[in-house]
């Protein structure tokens, strides 16, 4: 999110989303199936400029957001961007700036079929 384009901005209960600034994420691809995020859903994405190893982040690499698993590899001096998908393989960058870590994910309820 080099560009901050909002479309709409909306209040999110504290009481759910815990007190902070969020932003609201459209997943897309298949990355991040296995962590429970699937095309399309909405990702609640905390602001923030730091990340755990472990966390799931908003990561800008190469002029492009990416939703990836973070992990920090010291040995080699560089991270790990995981995606929670067995089909597809780790990032590995020397420097990524974190957007943000997910919080929550929301999704559509698909209609059952008669």
């Amino acid at each position: 999110m080099e560009e901050e384009n909002f479309e709409e901005i909306v209040a999110l209960p504290t009481a759910v989303f815990g007190n902070g600034d969020f932003f609201l994420l459209h997943a897309k691809g298949e990355s991040m199936v296995g962590a429970g995020i699937d095309p399309g859903d909405l990702v609640v994405v905390r602001k923030q400029e730091n990340a755990e190893d472990g966390d799931i982040v908003v990561a800008l690499v190469n002029n492009e957001n990416t939703l990836k698993r973070y992990y920090r590899d010291e040995a080699h001096r560089r991270i790990r961007l995981h995606p929670e998908n067995p089909d597809m393989k780790d990032i590995y960058v020397r420097n990524c700036r974190i957007q943000g870590v997910a919080s929550h994910v929301i999704k559509r309820l698909r209609e059952v079929q008669k």
